[in-house]
């Protein structure tokens, strides 16, 4: 298995993102932070974009969303057979639905590979 080779090349979050039939990537609205006048917020959907080198067909991609005051708390997690495409990478798109951020502050997505950490995506939520 490549997982210890592996490592994130670039993760994204998103308003929409998709592959189209020529595997070309499409990512619409990318953000850095999440703005809220009211706590908790309910964020209805945002998509993760994430690109993974040196993992191997048959490792296991997982992403753990947890606040940085509460690390031991998952608030997501995410899990799928790594598939290697034409150009060596493992490419995620997931769909996060329905999460709920309880307080302002920053939040971090996760990335593992076979349970080995490899990365990470930083998200400020804001109080307005």
């Amino acid at each position: 298995m490549g997982v210890v080779n592996a490592r994130k090349n670039f993760s994204f979050l998103c308003d929409y993102a998709s592959i189209s039939i020529d595997g070309k990537l499409s990512m619409n609205g990318i953000f850095e932070h999440i703005n809220s006048r009211k706590f908790p917020l309910q964020f209805p959907l945002m998509y993760l974009v994430v690109n993974i080198s040196g993992a191997s067909n048959g490792d296991i991609f997982t992403c753990e969303l947890i606040s940085r005051n509460e690390p031991n708390r998952k608030l997501i997690e995410l899990k799928a057979d790594v598939k290697i495409g034409p150009d060596k990478n493992f490419g995620f798109i997931g769909q996060l639905v329905n999460i709920t951020f309880n307080n302002a502050g920053e939040y971090i997505l996760k990335f593992f590979i076979d349970n080995r950490e490899i990365g990470n995506h930083p998200i400020l939520v804001k109080h307005l």
